[in-house]
């Protein structure tokens, strides 16, 4: 998989669902958030941008979101995800 914006947003809207959060779309001012802010879900926010190559520093947490600053290099990236990695941050058996 491509570590690119559509496919982080296709992975972060899974992580929503496992954890019974709503994911938010504010690509548009740089931000993705889900509306979350358990230690389980910045766990697997932080770990779900490791595996696109970025920063855990790109998640943060506040005012009931979790929001994951967009950098802008995923926007026409090659790099491809850790797939482990990201797998390890979904529930088990979740197809990507």
């Amino acid at each position: 998989m491509k570590a690119n914006i559509t496919n982080l947003k296709k992975v972060l809207k899974l992580c929503a669902k496992a954890h019974n959060a709503e994911f938010k779309d504010w690509s548009i001012d740089g931000q993705l958030g889900i509306h979350s802010e358990t230690m389980a879900t910045v766990c697997d926010v932080r770990m779900i941008c490791e595996s696109f190559g970025l920063s855990a520093l790109a998640v943060e947490p506040g005012y009931g979101y979790v929001t994951v600053w967009i950098d802008p290099q995923l926007y026409g990236n090659k790099r491809e995800v850790d797939m482990n990695r990201c797998a390890m941050a979904l529930p088990y058996g979740t197809e990507l």
